[in-house]
């Protein structure tokens, strides 16, 4: 099994969706949006944004051969960051060192646009995330209710 990651193009919006879509529908706790409600969606934020070559937000894949297994969105905000959404990788492929392919392909992606710091927060409960993102080299900037917020600078 070869993984490779790279930056989904129009092409790659109606698999984005379908794996977005289980995301939700198979671990509701790890995300703010529901499956119920995305899914009556004619059209997903990100692949509104994957369709648009003008966007500054962006949603990494990581294929296994041609059959995507893996998400992870940026999201470009106003102080020149990247915030991490939408991380997921499909039940039969976890354990397997592609979050972290993800997330080196996004802190590839933050040198090139030069952003200051990937952002992102992780529910306190998710421990298998929060572990992955420390061994990935984020720091935890602050705690807020249920949620951990989590930082790496280039």
């Amino acid at each position: 099994m070869t993984i490779r990651c790279r930056v989904l193009e129009s092409g790659d919006a109606a698999s984005y969706r379908e794996l977005r879509l289980e995301s939700l529908q198979l671990h509701p706790e790890s995300y703010g949006s529901s499956y119920e409600d995305e899914q009556s969606k004619p059209e997903l934020f990100f692949e509104n944004q994957i369709r648009d070559k003008h966007s500054k937000n962006i949603m990494i894949g990581a294929f296994d051969n041609s059959v995507l297994v893996g998400l992870c969105g940026l999201i470009s905000d106003e102080l020149n960051q990247f915030l991490v959404v939408q991380m997921y990788v499909k039940e039969a492929y976890k354990g397997q060192g592609i979050g972290q392919a993800l997330i080196s392909e996004a802190k590839s992606l933050l040198i090139q646009y030069q952003r200051s710091r990937l952002v992102l927060a992780v529910y306190k409960h998710n421990k298998q995330a929060l572990n992955s993102y420390l061994r990935a080299g984020f720091q935890e900037a602050s705690r807020q209710d249920n949620e951990i917020v989590m930082y790496l600078a280039p």
